[in-house]
């Protein structure tokens, strides 16, 4: 049977499954070059089927995620959430549900009645997707529509391995919810708990994105990494707008959008700290969502735990969930944000026709294109390349730049499927310079407070990571930070944060052969199994899809070597990077830790 799973939101895209396995999963941004594309995702629908190599009329049934959208018949890039516009209707829905709750506080009749004028707003929507579907690619499947958060659940419980899960979700919102929590067994949902999207913690860590200066709903993890710097002396003053109450989390403040700004800029002194602010909120999310979900976990008995919705792309949160005393094994869904709700859709529905396929783990997220030997070949032709010889091997040679200190990006394979460049979109480094984080961030155009996370070989885990056992799984898609080792704090400063933490990618031969083997030779040369392992694209322009996106942005960024396809492309001497280190130190010798200054982000009150 083959579904179509589509998510018309933010970070729009598409995903296919044939017989209850994805076979192609893209999302609209790697197509339209805007970041978080969102709206219909024309594209990807055409892409997906491309991919799959399947017609209109070969699919069987099409799984629509959410319902209560407002129809956006292309797809549009993201806009700055709080200060932008979103058009007329939007906003003046968007006015009325913050007047709502500055009037009626946190009013269930207010609610109902704020949710029932979205219904009628939105059902346009459930009118113009078939017909869409249907005149710009001629499917005519039968169309289903089903709830948000069960399609971030589903993405979730059916890419684990678990036959039996907890399986809870947290974004800001989605159909009118912003959590719920689910027991499944083989396939049978019973829904445990759901949340209205009022009473959502991560909208409050979007408030404090958008106070500390950044996009909200866009830049949460840039607050992420500022935490570690600051203390959380606001904590108490965050607990007055939202809080755990001993089974839920609940919106305390009693206001929601622009009226909840307002409040907290009143409550916060003028001249308050961003790192103590991120703190704060940071450790509230760890605090309550921590609590709910180890409420959850015990009420169910079940301890493998399955993750899903912008909230778990943070992953000092996730690492905080997996160390619960009830959870024995955590798997976060790799496209755990609105970019994976068409895979789940597609993957729910096929259960609901076919029944529980009781199948392992996703074996790998390289789901998107792949470009043919020719068009890469004809892409270096044009660019003027010509590409290096590699008498040792292309795996090799590679490996023996990055031990000299060159930065290599890597376009390769499949493109990868959600949020994370998992080795085939990727930007290679040494990790044993502890002052990459600036100057390679510089070169990027990237404001990051984060350093940047490794890829491990799995051999290596325990060398590196401390308290990894239950969610190896997960980290082979960079979703969850554990705690370091000092072994790997001496000889990866690089990639290992103030708090003492990394979030790596455990790479596996059998996920990615070619990506494995460079860091298999680098190890051999080097001693070191870890490599830095950053998105390749430039600031504020999602990661790069074909060769010569590939080759435009290892320009721009002038790097000193470009992995494309088979072939390695060295930067012309005036395109070379001029980097503060040189060759790799070996496994050996101690890493000197960064001064605290070299990593302290500039402190601005706001």
């Amino acid at each position: 049977m083959i579904i179509l799973g589509i998510t018309d939101s933010f970070t729009s895209g598409a995903a296919i499954s044939i017989d209850g396995r994805v076979v192609a999963a893209v999302n609209e941004e790697r197509l339209d070059r805007n970041k978080m594309s969102m709206g219909f995702p024309n594209l990807s629908v055409a892409e997906v089927m491309r991919i799959a190599g399947i017609e209109a009329k070969q699919i069987d049934y099409v799984a629509i995620a959410t319902s209560n959208l407002f129809w956006r018949p292309d797809a549009v890039p993201y806009s700055d959430y709080f200060r932008d516009t979103k058009g007329g209707l939007r906003d003046s829905f968007l006015s009325l549900g913050s007047t709502f709750s500055r009037i009626a506080g946190d009013s269930q009749a207010a609610r109902s009645i704020y949710f029932g004028i979205k219904r009628q707003l939105t059902r346009k929507r459930k009118r113009a997707l078939p017909e869409r579907l249907k005149e710009m690619f001629g499917i005519t499947a039968p169309v289903s529509f089903l709830d948000h958060h069960l399609c971030h659940a589903a993405s979730a419980y059916f890419t684990s391995g678990f036959s039996e899960a907890t399986v809870i979700t947290q974004d800001g919102a989605g159909d009118g919810k912003c959590s719920r929590v689910y027991h499944v067994k083989d396939g049978h949902f019973r829904q445990l708990q759901k949340l209205d999207s009022y009473d959502s913690v991560g909208n409050y860590y979007s408030y404090v994105t958008h106070l500390c200066g950044f996009k909200a709903h866009k830049h949460e993890g840039k607050i992420t990494g500022l935490a570690a710097f600051g203390k959380p002396v606001y904590l108490d003053l965050l607990k007055r707008f939202v809080r755990y109450d001993g089974e839920s989390v609940r919106n305390s403040g009693k206001c929601f959008d622009q009226s909840a700004i307002e409040k907290l800029e009143k409550a916060l002194p003028a001249d308050f700290s961003k790192e103590d602010l991120s703190a704060s909120v940071q450790a509230l999310l760890e605090e309550s969502v921590g609590a709910y979900c180890d409420h959850w976990v015990r009420k169910t008995g079940c301890g493998n735990v399955a993750l899903a919705g912008g909230v778990f792309a943070n992953v000092k949160l996730n690492q905080r969930v997996h160390e619960l005393p009830p959870v024995k094994q955590i798997f976060v869904h790799p496209g755990m944000g609105d970019d994976g709700l068409g895979l789940g859709a597609a993957l729910f529905l096929d259960n609901k026709l076919n029944g529980f396929r009781n199948l392992p783990v996703i074996d790998h997220v390289y789901l998107g294109g792949e470009s043919s030997a020719q068009d890469i070949e004809a892409a270096i032709r044009n660019a003027g390349y010509e590409a290096a010889e590699c008498t040792d091997g292309l795996e090799r040679a590679v490996a023996e730049l990055l031990a000299k200190g060159k930065v290599i990006a890597r376009c390769a394979g499949a493109m990868e499927y959600g949020p994370r460049a998992l080795g085939n979109r990727t930007i290679m480094y040494q990790t044993s310079d502890p002052g990459v984080n600036k100057w390679l961030n510089d070169r990027l155009s990237r404001t990051e407070f984060m350093p940047f996370a490794p890829v491990t070989l799995w051999e290596d885990r325990h060398d590196c990571y401390l308290d990894i056992e239950g969610a190896e799984e997960t980290a082979r898609f960079m979703t969850v930070t554990f705690n370091c080792t000092e072994k790997m704090k001496q000889q990866s400063p690089a990639v290992c944060h103030i708090d003492g933490t990394a979030r790596p990618q455990l790479i596996r031969e059998q996920d990615n052969p070619s990506y494995y083997r460079i860091l298999a030779e680098y190890r051999d040369i080097t001693g070191i199994p870890s490599l830095v392992n950053t998105s390749f694209n430039i600031h504020e322009e999602p990661i790069v899809n074909t060769p010569a996106e590939a080759i435009k942005a290892f320009q721009d960024s002038k790097l000193d070597a470009l992995v494309l396809g088979d072939h390695l492309l060295l930067a012309r001497e005036a395109d070379a990077s001029v980097k503060p280190g040189s060759a790799a130190r070996s496994a050996n010798d101690a890493a000197t830790p960064p001064a605290s200054d070299e990593h302290s982000p500039e402190r601005k009150t706001g």
